[in-house]
Order: structure tokens, then sequence, then C-alpha cells
């Protein structure tokens, strides 16, 4: 198998793990080594380190397949490498997924999405009227423009700092508007995420307003804001709350709400009554279909999830 550079920068951060991480200290020799094998599976065998793990009998072929651990065993695994964030496990969806730590980086992410492009686009030079000779059309300056040599710099946005803060202050009112009910409606929900009590704890949330832009600047809707926000603020809270350091203020998690708004790690909407129903359902058909198949029965229409939840929304 060839293995890619992103993959092998994945894997050494496999073994760094192993030798720093507390968590993965605390568990016993057989089931490190059965993380081992699930995360690497996960990076080599998975398009963006999330394997899909509901159809029926999923986790048994797993467990003794891949990870080669009891198939008794494999779900109370995951939950307790769940608790410690060695690994992503959602059991409502049955979905596995890599850490943060060791999923691709931003940087990884945008030369994956530029090689599908077909790599970067071509530079043009810093002189020159025509870039390419094989270009065919020529973009003329109009009349009455700013010259770029005269231009101020000092009035152009040159710094990250200033970038972040540019939608909030904005003169648009349709951008304030939204803005500010953004913030009326994260902002207590990011203060009681981070395990706060509004009647002992100073209610300041004024960091969630700054986070708000930065999100919307990226093309997030107001719902996947909230979910992001929400989730970060409570996972790193919890976590520091076990380490015996809470956080005291917000702005503590700052670094980690803006890294999760730049890797664009938006959590799935919560699944509806209706769809867990559906997928129930689906899975008890699953097992009637593999059962009828394997006895040799013929002719038969695999079901598809895509049906039940269509029932469902009828």
């Amino acid at each position: 198998m060839k293995v890619s550079a992103t993959h092998r920068d994945q894997l050494s951060r496999i073994a760094l793990m192993q030798v720093e991480s507390l968590a993965l200290s605390a568990l016993e020799a057989v089931q490190v080594l059965s993380w081992v094998r699930l995360v690497t599976y996960l990076i080599l065998n998975t398009a963006d380190g999330v394997l899909d793990v509901s159809f029926p009998g999923a986790l048994r072929a797993l467990a003794r397949t891949k990870v080669f651990c009891d198939e008794n065993l494999i779900e109370t695994y995951l939950e307790t490498y769940a608790k410690t964030q060695l690994i992503t496990w959602d059991h409502d969806a049955q979905t596995i997924a890599l850490p943060p730590n060791l999923g691709m980086t931003a940087r990884q992410i945008a030369s994956r999405a530029n090689g599908k492009k077909g790599g970067r686009p071509r530079k043009t030079p810093k002189t020159g009227v025509v870039a390419d000779q094989r270009q065919g059309n020529i973009v003329l300056p109009i009349s009455g423009g700013k010259d770029v040599a005269h231009e101020n710099l000092a009035k152009t946005h040159l710094t990250g700092a200033r970038d972040k803060l540019s939608l909030a202050s904005k003169s648009s009112s349709e951008d304030k508007l939204r803005l500010n009910a953004l913030f009326s409606r994260i902002g207590p929900k990011a203060f009681e995420a981070a395990g706060y009590d509004p009647a002992r704890d100073m209610p300041n949330w004024g960091i969630v307003r700054q986070w708000n832009a930065t999100a919307v600047a990226k093309g997030m809707t107001d719902d996947q804001i909230e979910r992001l926000i929400c989730s970060v603020v409570s996972s790193v809270a919890e976590r520091q709350r076990e380490r015996g350091n809470p956080a005291t203020h917000l702005g503590y998690f700052t670094k980690a709400v803006e890294r999760a708004i730049t890797d664009g790690d938006i959590p799935d909407a919560p699944k509806t009554a209706e769809e867990r129903k559906a997928e129930r359902e689906w899975g008890s058909a699953m097992e009637d279909y593999t059962s009828r198949l394997a006895c040799g029965e013929t002719g038969l229409r695999r079901p598809e999830l895509a049906d039940f939840l269509a029932q469902v929304a009828a």
C-alpha cells in the first residue's frame, strides 16, 4: 500500500501520542494495541477519518478483522476511548472518527482540495503586462481607478486580527442585526456549556460576539455556529474540570473555537425521534434481508435507509 505524506504525518502522531498521552498510559496494554490498530485503520482506509458502522454486523466485523479484539468488548472499548477523547464515537449515528489531534491539519485539507482541482492556480509575475502568452484576454485598466503604487498601505487590511474584526465592524445593518441576534442566542448557551452559574459567576460572554463574526465570515449558518461553539466549549470545559484546572472565563476557549471554525469541525445536527425510529426499522429490515439472503432466497431488494426516512417525513 502506498502511504502518502499526509498519512505518514498522521501515523507519526500515533507514535507520539503513545509516549505523551496520559489517557493512553492509563489503559491496559491490550486496549492501547486495539486503539493503535483502530486509528491506523481509520487513517489508511477512510476518506476523512470517519467510519460508518451502522449496518448490521459492522462492529463485529471491525473487531474481528481489523482491531482484533473480543467482539463482545468492542463497544466498551469505543466508549472508553471516547470518554478520554482518543476517538470520537457517536453511538446514535454509529460512526467512529479520529480525534482532532490525529485528523488532517487545515493545511493538509487545503492541499488535498487543491489536488482534486488539478493543483494550485498559475501564479502571475509581479511585473510584466501578460503573465502567460497563452492568455486570450487582457484585462485593461479602467479610467478613474486607484493606482496601486500610490495606495495607502496603512489603510489596507494586512493582518489576520483586522480581518477577524472586519465583519463585526461592518456598517451593513443586516450584518449587525444578524450578529446581534446570534450574540443574544448563543452567548448564554456558551456560558452554560462552560458550566458557569449565572447566579454565582459574572455573566460575561462578550467574546462570543467575535466567535460569531469569525464563523459568519467562514459562511456557516446560524445553527452550525451554535452547534460548533457549544460543542467545543462543553468538551474543553469538561476536559479542564477532569484535570482539576477548570477554565475561569470564556476567553479561555477562544483558541479551541477558532481552530474548530478554521477546520470546519461542525458537529452533526441532532437526529429527531422520527429519524432514530427510521434507522431502527431499517436496521431490522437489513437483518431480515441478510438472513433471507443467506438462506438462498433470490429476487430480494436491499432495504435503503432513504426509504425509511422518506416514510417518516411523509
